[in-house]
């Protein structure tokens, strides 16, 4: 993972050697430069302040680097000519003012406006947008670096990283070792029925072609804090990860859909919906904002304190990381998935037991015996 120092670096670099997209364009050169510049300078403002003013100063960030993803995106998904000049916030945030809000901000909601900003981008993204009320603490937990610093009333359905590895619940697998598994880590505490809680990460359940049995169902509980979800023969070692994990920072994650959603939101969304809330609380109603962010009183200051912390290398790093991937045309992409699954597919997956069955069938004295047999068979002929 790189550094913010070397995030910027990169993002600096693109200033003079744009995204294809942009070309010679000189309307869209000067605004992807004038963007990137305004949001490194107001990233690195909220740097120097506290929480008081910090989220005010990362969501105007964010916003110019939405600015730059949008001018950035490939023009297949433009629907107008226009589509890469985004214009006002599209997003709110409506009862701000109740007297509930503070202690109580995860249940704030927040929605788009049906255009502006947010849902430009949401478009451009392939994303489902905010089209219903969400509660900021859903939002919240869908972002990967909020995974044990939930709101008071979220914690329910966060961002799960997704691996591949093996069945460490017990020892005792005997000569066929353990089996591989895929592993959804970062699960809350009190789980609700397995399958009832998959069902809110749709990339990754419920998929055909689990590989069911006996003795190991799927899904089924794995070492503290995780889930194991049995290998799909379709697919080569590291194929399910690749393909139905979203890349986020150089690592695979199952995100949930938000309420209203059949899918998941693109990260880079959930952070704009986030900063939005918070900056608006710091903006309108400072006295609200000054109490929830003060450590001797509310339960919500250092869930606050960990994400206006993680945004400043979070969100430039992610935005860099969006626009290497929409910066590419329809067709690019589109084979770049097919490549994937050509190299994923058609080869029969492995498992750990499979592989270790392999390794002591070669060294059994049945087969070294075999072996030798054919050898003397030779010999004579």
């Amino acid at each position: 993972m790189m550094s913010i120092q070397q995030t910027w670096r990169s993002l600096r670099s693109l200033r003079s050697d744009p995204p294809t997209p942009i070309g010679q364009d000189r309307r869209k050169r000067e605004l992807f430069s004038a963007s990137l510049e305004q949001s490194e300078q107001y990233f690195k403002a909220a740097e120097g302040v506290g929480h008081e003013t910090r989220p005010v100063l990362a969501f105007y960030g964010l916003s110019q680097l939405g600015r730059a993803i949008a001018v950035a995106t490939h023009p297949d998904r433009h629907k107008s000519p226009t589509d890469w000049q985004l214009s006002g916030h599209g997003v709110r945030v409506p009862g701000l003012s109740q007297p509930t809000v503070q202690g109580n901000i995860g249940r704030l909601a927040v929605r788009d406006q049906g255009k502006g900003s947010f849902t430009q981008l949401a478009q451009l993204l392939d994303s489902p947008s905010l089209s219903n009320p969400v509660p900021l603490a859903e939002i919240w937990d869908s972002i990967p670096e909020m995974n044990g610093y939930p709101l008071p009333s979220g914690g329910r359905y966060p961002a799960l990283d997704l691996s591949e590895g093996a069945d460490c619940t017990r020892e005792d697998w005997g000569e066929r070792g353990a089996p591989g598994v895929y592993i959804l880590s970062g699960t809350p505490k009190n789980l609700p029925p397995l399958e009832d809680f998959l069902k809110h990460y749709p990339t990754v359940w419920p998929l055909k072609g689990l590989q069911e049995n006996n003795y190991l169902p799927s899904p089924r509980r794995g070492l503290t804090g995780q889930i194991y979800l049995n290998p799909q023969r379709k697919y080569a070692r590291g194929g399910f990860v690749a393909l139905h994990g979203t890349k986020y920072r150089g690592r695979s994650f199952a995100f949930p859909a938000l309420t209203g959603n059949s899918l998941p939101m693109h990260p880079i969304l959930a952070w704009w919906a986030a900063l939005y809330a918070l900056s608006m609380l710091a903006r309108y109603e400072p006295e609200k904002w000054a109490a929830t962010v003060n450590v001797d009183v509310s339960k919500e200051a250092i869930p606050i304190e960990q994400l206006l912390h993680e945004a400043l290398e979070a969100v430039p790093a992610l935005a860099l990381e969006t626009m290497s991937e929409y910066s590419q045309s329809d067709q690019e992409r589109q084979k770049s998935r097919l490549n994937k699954m050509r190299h994923y597919e058609g080869k029969e997956y492995k498992t750990f037991g499979e592989l270790a069955r392999t390794a002591i069938d070669k060294l059994s004295p049945k087969s070294n015996k075999g072996r030798e047999s054919s050898r003397s068979t030779k010999r004579r002929q």
